[in-house]
């Protein structure tokens, strides 16, 4: 991986603007989804499949490690810079790629004065052989093994190739190997030119997939966000244990030229890249026992395989059952039950779904359930969800059997995977300040000499110095420290407070936000998040930031913190005490929320979306004394003639 040094400034992290997500949807990010970011990650618009499946499970770490320790020149003393192992290990790769049955070229450009080469192995797809997807990898260093930088990234789409040029795929594929990374990008800007005129649908690029000593995560940078959710999608689906964070935008390596091109690009990186002791050293070699976690890198190529087998379409024979949902997924279940989710089950290659055998599988915080789908036709269902106290989380999976009695469950890791809703009739938005006016926050500062909190919209030095390059949601202004282009904070805290807000009749109130905090030594500066409900009097600890990458976003319940009522109040403060630290912090899309838990047509007892005779009869057969049922329209404790009155006045469909 590159270092760019632009405008006489250290860029670690390039115009990062974007929220950061683990395993999560993309788009809409209302509080259901911010609750359930663990087990949303599938209503992602999914890329998933068996077929996927089947090509990360012929992954191997013993072919991974071989490429690594006898084609790549990782050990301690090679080097792939300029030494003697670069060109070696050109000539590897493109013996590699033609043993694979790829169709092999070196593709030459200049880099001052001399001729360099990047190695493009091409497998041409069947019914779409002029759209291309590339994935690739520089195999060039920075005069040092690079073991992890980037012979990590370059085994990843060699051992892609070599599993991926078994079967026929319906998109031709491009597997690059790119030189002159370190540089500034050369072959990769080379590649762009030369390739200007091909239909690419999208690219990947793996710099730097082999370090890591506990995060357990990828991480993802790219413009395009539906890119970037399906490649965090098959991370999930595919790995076989990691979790991504989505950084935002980075440019360092080579997806960078193909998105200025306006090419669909996404980097594949570490989650541990500007923490790992090892980078453009020495010590960046397979020898060094704490470099290379051979484990993160098979389930990093794995997750690359998978996303490659869904994007080109490559045709790895399968026997499974599919589940689709025609109607998509629920963000909301009713609380009182009836939300009907459709499922339709077909077969894969030799299984044939067994008519009868849909399952919802549900946990409510206990254990889980199962309960029978309702059967429309034929291996098409309906998933019918029980009464769940409102605001409660429901998680759940379905599952049917083929003939012969095999059960497939979707996710197919069903439980550990799974989906979530939430039980509400919606969210309700009492307050949403983007902070394009003045809407009476103040800033109060102590003891600081720069880098006040400001509403502006960001300038600062573009992202340089770790300041925001714009603002979360992309509607203009966000309050942000230090907004000139060589300052940052110095001194503080800086304290940004919020106005009054009366939070009586919301009890279960979010409160969510997007923040920005930078911190280049990671020391013990940090963007304090705090309530009140004196009105300021006294304050309590909701989120203490020391690091971060990016805008991300935070949603709590205010009342796990203080009781709510009319002298709520935020306050975030953010500190660089003592000043010996570049430090930069931003706010932005402020929002207070709660769960509605009110019914939107409660005379429709039965839950069918229309009030008639069903519901009528279904009143009158609960008649008398009712503790809690959904016949009592009114919740006076009685089924009686005031809701048959209720159920004449909302006669029809329901709104």
């Amino acid at each position: 991986m590159c270092h760019f040094a632009l405008g006489g400034h250290s860029r670690e992290s390039e115009e990062v603007e974007d929220i950061t997500l683990i395993i999560k949807r993309a788009g809409k990010w209302g509080m259901a989804s911010l609750l359930a970011a663990a087990v949303l990650w599938l209503s992602v618009p999914a890329v998933a499949s068996d077929e996927g499946l089947a090509a990360a499970d012929e992954v191997s770490q013993a072919i991974y490690y071989d490429l690594m320790d006898n084609w790549l020149y990782t050990h301690a003393g090679d080097n792939r810079g300029f030494g003697a192992e670069h060109d070696l290990a050109r000539d590897n790769i493109a013996f590699l790629m033609e043993g694979y049955g790829l169709t092999v070229t070196l593709e030459p450009f200049l880099y001052y004065g001399t001729t360099y080469y990047n190695v493009v192995g091409t497998k041409v797809g069947t019914l779409h052989p002029d759209q291309e997807v590339v994935i690739g990898g520089h195999y060039d260093s920075v005069d040092n093994p690079g073991a992890d930088d980037n012979a990590s990234g370059t085994a990843l789409v060699l051992e892609a190739a070599r599993i991926i040029c078994q079967y026929d795929s319906d998109y031709t594929i491009r597997f690059v190997a790119f030189d002159r990374e370190e540089q500034g990008l050369i072959g990769s800007y080379a590649y762009v030119s030369d390739h200007s005129s091909d239909d690419i649908i999208a690219m990947v690029g793996a710099d730097m997939v082999a370090y890591d000593n506990g995060s357990n995560n990828a991480l993802l940078y790219a413009h395009d966000a539906p890119l970037k959710a399906e490649l965090g999608a098959a991370i999930v689906e595919y790995s076989n244990g990691l979790g991504y964070i989505d950084g935002g935008w980075n440019g360092q390596s080579d997806h960078r030229p193909f998105d200025e091109a306006g090419i669909p690009a996404c980097l594949l990186i570490e989650s541990q890249v500007w923490n790992n002791p090892y980078y453009h050293t020495q010590q960046d070699n397979m020898d060094n026992p704490d470099n290379i976690n051979w484990e993160f890198a098979e389930k990093m190529t794995r997750s690359a395989v998978g996303w490659l087998v869904d994007k080109a379409v490559v045709h790895v024979p399968v026997n499974t059952l599919d589940f689709t949902f025609p109607d998509g997924l629920p963000e909301f279940i009713a609380p009182d039950g009836g939300t009907r989710l459709r499922v339709e089950v077909v077969g894969v290659g030799d299984e044939t779904p067994e008519p009868g055998t849909g399952l919802l599988h549900y946990n409510t915080g206990g254990e889980w359930q199962s309960i029978p789908m309702d059967e429309i036709t034929d291996n098409i269902y309906d998933a019918v969800f029980p009464a769940v106290d409102c605001t409660e989380e429901i998680l759940y999976y379905v599952s049917a059997e083929a003939v012969g009695g095999t059960v497939y469950t979707y996710p197919r890791n069903a439980p550990d995977a799974h989906y979530s809703a939430i039980a509400a009739y919606g969210e309700v938005v009492m307050l949403e300040d983007n902070f394009e006016t003045d809407t009476g926050w103040t800033v109060e500062n102590y003891n600081l000499d720069t880098g006040a909190w400001e509403r502006a919209i960001p300038a600062g030095s573009g992202g340089d110095r770790g300041d925001p390059p714009n603002d979360y949601d992309g509607s203009g202004k966000c309050y942000v420290t230090g907004n000139g282009y060589d300052e940052d904070i110095d001194g503080g805290p800086t304290r940004l407070i919020s106005p009054t807000f009366d939070l009586t009749d919301s009890p279960d109130a979010y409160v969510s936000y997007a923040r920005w905090f930078y911190n280049d030594d990671n020391d013990i500066d940090s963007l304090l998040c705090e309530v009140s409900n004196n009105n300021g009097s006294s304050w309590v600890t909701m989120e203490n930031i020391v690091s971060g990458t990016g805008w991300q976003v935070a949603s709590l319940r205010v009342s796990d913190f203080v009781t709510p009522n009319d002298q709520i109040r935020f306050r975030f403060s953010a500190t660089d005490n003592p000043n010996d630290s570049v430090t930069e912090a931003g706010l932005d899309a402020f929002r207070i929320t709660f769960y509605d838990c009110q019914s939107p047509c409660p005379a429709d007892v039965n839950n069918s979306d229309v009030v008639d005779i069903d519901d009528l009869f279904q009143v009158l057969g609960a008649w008398g004394t009712c503790d809690d049922c959904p016949e009592d329209i009114n919740d006076d404790g009685l089924v009686d003639i005031d809701d048959i009155f209720e159920v004449l006045g909302n006669w029809g469909p329901c709104p």
